[in-house]
């Protein structure tokens, strides 16, 4: 049996890993690995739901590209 690990799981579980420590070369690297998986939500054109707040980074940890596409303003341009 195969398992497949959803990108909402991968994000929970960096979000938690992030809260658990303080060092900031782990804390840079979480971020990097969390950007990578909203690049994917994002590039899959599937992206239905905002992640659950215990789902999520600190608001100045997040990527820009999160921002960008839940809260950007369709109507700017």
């Amino acid at each position: 049996m195969k398992l497949i690990v959803e990108d909402e799981d991968i994000l929970g579980a960096l979000a938690c890993r992030f809260r658990g420590t303080r060092d900031h070369d782990a804390r840079e690297s979480i971020k990097a690995q969390y950007a990578e998986v909203i690049d994917r939500q994002i590039k899959s054109g599937t992206w239905n739901e905002v992640p659950a707040f215990e789902d999520q980074l600190p608001d100045d940890a997040m990527p820009k590209a999160f921002f960008d596409y839940w809260f950007s303003d369709p109507d700017k341009t």
